[in-house]
C-alpha cells in the first residue's frame, strides 16, 4: 500500500492580513469583486480599532504556531503629534489602504491625499464617500469626482460596487454619481439589478426599467400582483395605470381590481372614472378594505349615484344570505342618517361574521350599550364574542361578579371562557382570586395557569 504524504499546515491569510504584512493590494485581494472592497474595509476597521496584538491568522489559530500579524504594521494616530505614524514618507500602497480603512477617522482623513492620483485605490475612495463621518466623506467625494470627471476610471466597472455602498447610510451619493457618469446603462443592467436578493437594488432595477420603457403591460401586472417590495409594487402599478386609456381596451385594470393589496384594488378604483368604467365600483363598495370602499364611493359621486342608496338596498333585508360585512361598514363609513336603524337587526343575522360586522358598525356609531354587550358575549361566533369583550373592557368594573363568574363556568364554550377570563384579568386581583379559587384544575390550561397565578399573586395594601 502506497503511503501518501503528510501536507503541512495549510497557510491562510484574509486580505487584512495580507496588507499588514506588506502584500501588494492585487495579491491581497480580488480587485474586481465589490463584496471583497467592503469586506477589506470592515474588517481592517474591526483590526485596527483593537489594541495590542492583531488576533492571530486562521492557520496559526488552527494550528498552535507561535506569531501573528502585528498590529504596529498598520498606520496609527499621534495623538501628541496630531499626526499620522507613517512606516515611511509618501507611504506605499498596502499602508495607503490599511489607512484608508482604520478606526480612526482622522487616519482615513489623512490617507485620503495619498489616494487621489492613483486609479487601484478608487474602488476604496468610493466606499470612504459613505464615510460615517462627514470632513471624510466630503474630501473622498471630491476626489472621486474629480477622477470621474476627468475620465479616470470606468463609472460602469464602478457600478456594481456603488449599488453596494448604496445600503450603507450616506451611500446614495456614490451610486447616483457613478449612474451620472455612466451614461447608457449597459444592457440588461435593469434585469440583473431587478433579480437582486438587496431590495433597495430590486426598486432601483424598476426605476432603471420604467425609465428606459423596458416593462410591458403584463410584466408591469405580474410585478404588482408579485413582487415582494411593496415600493416596487407601487411604482409599478402607478406606471400600469398611467397606461390606462378611456375605455381600457386592453383591460389592463382587471388583474389590479382581483389583486390582494388593497392599495393596488384602490388605485385600481380609483381609475375606473378615467376609464370609462365607473358603474364597475358598485362591487367595490362592500370590499374588505376600508382604502377600496372609500375610493367606490368617490368614484360613484363622480359617475353622479348616492353611495348611501347601494348600502341602504344591500343592508335592507336583515335575513339576506351572503351579505359582505364590508356592506355594513360601509354604511356606517357613509354617514347614513338611518345605519344604526339599518344595521340594528343585521345583529341577529344567520351568518357570525354579519352579526360581528353589525356589531362593529353599532359600536363605531356609539349605538351599543354594556347591557347589551353583556348579552352578545353567549354568541356561538368567537368574533363577535371578542368584540364585544374588546368594547366592554372600559366597564369591567361595573359588571356583576356573578355575570363573570358565570362566563368563566365549566362547560362553557372555549371562546366564550377565554374572553371572559381576559375581562376577569382586567378587574381587581382581589375579584380574580374569588372567582378563579376552583378552577386551578381547570381543563383549560390557560384558565388553569391564570388561577394558579391569582392564588400565589400577594393582594396590594391597600386589600385592592
Amino acid at each position: 500500500m502506497r503511503h501518501l504524504i503528510p501536507l503541512s499546515a495549510t497557510r491562510y491569510l484574509t486580505p487584512a492580513d495580507r496588507l499588514l504584512l506588506g502584500k501588494p493590494l492585487a495579491q491581497a485581494m480580488d480587485t474586481a469583486d465589490p463584496q471583497a472592497w467592503d469586506g477589506l474595509d470592515r474588517e481592517m476597521a474591526s483590526a485596527t480599532a483593537r489594541r495590542g496584538r492583531v488576533r492571530p491568522p486562521l492557520h496559526e489559530r488552527r494550528t498552535g504556531r507561535r506569531g501573528s500579524v502585528d498590529r504596529a504594521a498598520a498606520p496609527q494616530w499621534d495623538e501628541e503629534a496630531h499626526d499620522v505614524t507613517w512606516s515611511r514618507f509618501p507611504p506605499g500602497e498596502a499602508e495607503t489602504v490599511i489607512a484608508l480603512c482604520s478606526y480612526r477617522w482622522q487616519v482615513r482623513g489623512a490617507a485620503l491625499a495619498f489616494a487621489a492620483g492613483r486609479p487601484a485605490l478608487l474602488p476604496l475612495l468610493l466606499v470612504r464617500c459613505a464615510d460615517r463621518h462627514i470632513r471624510v466623506r466630503e474630501r473622498a467625494r471630491r476626489i472621486v469626482d474629480a477622477a470621474l470627471r476627468t475620465q479616470e476610471a470606468d463609472p460602469s466597472a464602478l457600478l456594481p460596487l456603488a449599488l453596494r455602498m448604496s445600503l450603507r447610510p450616506h451611500g446614495g451619493w456614490a451610486l447616483e454619481r457613478v449612474l451620472a457618469a455612466a451614461g447608457p446603462r449597459p444592457a440588461g443592467l435593469a434585469g440583473r439589478l431587478r433579480a437582486s436578493h438587496v431590495p433597495r437594488v430590486r426598486i432601483l432595477g424598476t426605476q432603471m426599467s420604467l425609465e428606459q420603457g423596458l416593462l410591458t403591460p403584463a410584466g408591469l401586472t405580474e410585478l404588482v400582483l408579485t413582487a415582494p417590495d411593496r415600493d416596487v409594487r407601487h411604482l409599478c402599478a402607478g406606471a400600469l395605470l398611467a397606461r390606462v386609456t378611456a375605455g381600457d381596451p386592453e383591460r389592463l385594470l382587471d388583474p389590479l381590481l382581483t389583486a390582494s393589496s388593497a392599495v393596488a384594488r384602490s388605485s385600481a378604483v380609483t381609475a375606473l372614472h378615467r376609464a370609462g368604467r365607473g358603474p364597475e365600483a358598485v362591487p367595490r363598495l362592500a370590499d374588505p378594505s376600508a382604502r377600496v370602499r372609500s375610493a367606490a364611493r368617490l368614484v360613484l359621486r363622480l359617475e353622479g349615484r348616492d353611495p348611501q342608496e347601494i348600502y341602504r338596498a344591500l343592508c335592507a333585508d336583515p335575513t339576506a344570505p351572503g351579505l359582505s360585512p364590508g356592506a355594513l361598514f360601509g354604511l356606517t363609513e357613509s354617514g347614513a342618517s338611518d345605519a344604526t336603524a339599518l344595521l340594528r337587526p343585521l345583529t341577529a343575522h344567520p351568518e357570525g361574521r354579519v352579526r360581528a360586522a353589525a356589531l362593529a358598525s353599532l359600536l363605531m356609531l356609539g349605538a351599543v350599550s354594556p347591557d347589551e354587550l353583556m348579552a352578545v358575549m353567549n354568541d356561538p361566533h368567537p368574533p363577535v364574542v371578542r368584540t364585544a369583550r374588546k368594547a366592554l373592557v372600559p366597564y369591567v368594573l361595573l359588571v356583576p361578579e356573578a355575570w363573570l363568574a358565570d362566563l368563566l363556568a365549566p362547560g362553557r364554550p372555549r371562546h366564550v371562557r377565554r374572553s371572559g377570563l381576559r375581562l376577569l384579568c382586567a378587574h381587581s386581583l382581589a375579584l380574580r382570586k374569588r372567582v378563579l379559587a376552583t378552577l386551578e384544575d381547570d381543563d383549560d390550561p390557560e384558565v388553569a395557569h391564570e388561577a394558579q397565578r391569582a392564588r400565589y399573586e400577594p393582594l396590594p395594601p391597600s386589600g385592592g
